[in-house]
């Protein structure tokens, strides 16, 4: 037993399921199968996850109803009898790690897209999907499901539940949350029917306790049930209210499911001013909705809540996770992204070890990659999550040695960091007296809490693996060929690149504004990709006058788009003059003068002027030293930049191949 954490260690049911601990890794869609099928890399990543130490895995979203049940080309399938011995290799992979298995059933609905499914989506009503907050994207207006669909759609349901049984999984979890299906059912705007399926809740809700019925037909009472649900969805849009939630809670109950996992639905068109990106999430956020559920009980029925609760939202903080069990806010802890970065994160905890656990810095590449891009999930802390066969095995080196990284970025230092676990002997430098590079100013843009944690991390990493760290050297090529080194890895960053305008001396660099160099009252970017906006946000915030100039029609596109979607609400809202197609043409002493799409003139008061169109990877000592070294590697923004995934990828990729 944890004595630091008793109650977060201690092992708690789910129906007659006993989980190890209290501990659940929520689902999260990876899109990484084979046309449905399990495959290696689902094994892989779910095997890790079982023996990192987390009570019950939740795996992730599983279609019942092909084709129009899909959200992704990647996305888990059960609506065959075909895909069982893959799932029972599945749950047989999380027994053997000691968790408990239950797999996450779903249809999208009128979340699906045409370009996925073939067809027209379908939905309780013909109300086209809002402006999703996770998606980003409006969908065309689904085709309204017979009454004969629906219970065609319910049977699908109890039946992939029959073959997650056959598959030897403990359990299923029916997936009501976000842009799904059931959400959709229970939401007063997404469905207005008249029918015995709308109008009321007790109608909204019979299509999940007509699920629940079946299930339990099929699969008996020993088969544990749990519903992920949102009991309020926000926004606009929003067709739950917390009195429907508390009413779908009791009757979820009363149904006699094993654990409800409390979330809260969100649609908004347009975020808002005061809403925050992933990256600013407080820890436990939705465990307060826990306590809403089992105070609405309690007045509902006059007796204490009877079903289990599933309380969590960014809860890698072990202190605030314990707290909220204690007290009773919630009866287990779920945990997500935490899992992605640190497969291994309640085992680390459960053994004193919390200072190993790399953050999640809730960047949000995990979903845009999978959801807006059609790919596999990708972390930009986790160089393994979804990469090949999910395979994080690091052999050790066949012969052991000398190896000098210079740039000690986030890509260099994984580079040495994975090069030292492996047992060579890494010598790592950089020309600042400090590690991080571009951490050290990416966390000051507002709202960018997350990514503070990310530099005590890395640096712990290098003494626990014995990395010799050298701050405040820039290195030359001769002083690389005078330590003899058998493998140099290069990791050298990148540098600002200017507009070749008139008056462009008298610009500044987005970095240096963000390193605190002091500007004026009126500001100009010229550049709104992420860093021109994050810039703006922060010049913003103090008060200042801001206006932004891009070429191209898009701001922040290469944001991952919930974060793109918060960031231009928190423009909008202070007032951010944003000029999209745009160019800027000269730069005056007080001013900057701009064109548009139809060559008219624009002139923007400006006393600071900030360019942030871009970087130019420094490679000059990569190619000072390719031709002559026999093992050189160029990684990160020196080798074309690109997201933080990619260049904690190449980090650890050239670690590897040392």
């Amino acid at each position: 037993m944890n004595t630091k954490y008793p109650v977060l260690f201690s092992p708690a049911k789910i129906g007659n399921v006993t989980l190890r601990n209290r501990t659940v890794m929520a689902a999260m869609g990876m899109s990484q199968s084979d046309n449905g099928f399990v495959n290696k890399a689902v094994l892989n990543h779910y095997a890790a996850r079982a023996k990192g130490g987390v009570g019950a895995i939740v795996v992730e979203v599983t279609c019942v109803d092909t084709p129009l049940g899909l959200n992704t080309n990647g996305m888990l399938v059960i609506d065959d009898d075909k895909y069982i011995p893959g799932m029972a290799q599945l749950s047989g992979v999380i027994h053997e790690g000691g968790a408990k298995a239950f797999l996450q059933i779903s249809h999208t609905g009128r979340g699906a897209r045409r370009k996925i499914i073939g067809e027209r989506p379908v939905g309780p009503s013909e109300v086209a999907m809002p402006y999703s907050f996770m998606m980003g994207l409006g969908n065309e207006t689904p085709r309204a499901l017979t009454i004969e669909e629906i219970k065609a759609i319910e049977e699908k349901y109890a039946q992939a539940a029959l073959r997650a049984k056959k598959a030897g999984f403990d359990g299923v979890e029916i997936h009501s949350v976000g842009y799904y299906l059931g959400q959709q059912f229970l939401s007063k705007t997404a469905n207005i029917r008249t029918d015995e399926y709308g109008g009321s809740r007790k109608n909204r809700i019979r299509f999940h306790l007509n699920i629940v019925k079946r299930i339990r037909e099929l699969c008996g009472d020993d088969f544990a049930i749990i519903v992920k649900l949102s009991v309020v969805e926000q926004g606009k849009d929003g067709g739950i209210s917390i009195p429907d939630g508390i009413y779908y809670s009791k009757a979820l109950q009363d149904a006699g499911v094993d654990a409800i996992e409390v979330l809260a639905g969100k649609w908004s068109e347009e975020s808002g001013k005061n809403e925050k990106p992933e990256s600013a999430y407080p820890d436990c956020m939705a465990v307060p909705l826990c306590q809403v559920v089992k105070a609405g009980l309690f007045l509902t029925t006059g007796r204490k809540k009877k079903i289990p609760l599933i309380g969590g939202g960014r809860a890698q903080d072990p202190a605030k996770a314990e707290k909220a069990l204690e007290k009773g806010s919630c009866d287990f802890i779920f945990i997500g992204h935490g899992l992605l970065v640190q497969p291994d994160l309640v085992k680390l905890i459960e053994e004193g070890r919390e200072d190993e656990v790399r953050p999640c810095i809730g960047c949000g590449h995990c979903i845009n990659q999978q959801l807006q891009h059609g790919g596999r999930a990708i972390c930009s802390g986790n160089a393994v999550l979804a990469r090949g066969d999910n395979d994080d095995t690091l052999p050790p080196a066949e012969k052991k040695k000398s190896v000098v990284v210079i740039g000690a970025g986030v890509a260099g230092v994984e580079a040495a960091r994975i090069a030292a676990k492996r047992g060579h002997s890494v010598d790592l430098y950089d020309s600042s007296g400090k590690i991080g590079g571009q951490i050290n100013l990416a966390d000051k843009p507002p709202f960018k809490d997350h990514f503070r944690l990310l530099k005590p991390y890395l640096e712990r990493q290098l003494e626990l693996t014995g990395v010799n760290v050298h701050l405040g050297k820039a290195v030359t090529k001769e002083d690389v060929l005078s330590m003899n080194a058998d493998a140099v890895v290069c990791a050298t960053g990148s540098k600002p690149v200017s507009l070749k305008i008139e008056g462009a001396h008298r610009a500044i660099f987005a970095k240096d504004v963000l390193a605190g160099a002091e500007t004026g009252r009126y500001a100009v970017v010229i550049g709104g990709g992420s860093t021109g906006c994050e810039t703006a946000e922060y010049l913003a915030k103090q008060g200042k006058n801001v206006a932004i100039v891009e070429v191209t029609d898009t701001l922040a596109g290469n944001t991952g788009k919930t974060a793109q979607t918060i960031l231009m609400g928190h423009l909008k809202g202070m007032g951010v003059k944003m000029l999209t197609q745009h160019r800027a043409e000269r730069i005056t002493p007080d001013s900057v003068i701009c064109t548009d799409k139809d060559k008219n003139t624009v002139t923007l008061k400006a006393d600071t002027v900030v360019m942030a169109i871009g970087e130019r990877p420094d490679a000059s000592l990569y190619n000072e030293l390719k031709d002559i070294l026999p093992e050189v590697y160029n990684i990160g923004d020196s080798n074309g930049g690109g997201i933080l995934p990619n260049a904690v990828y190449e980090g650890y990729t050239a670690g590897c191949k040392i």
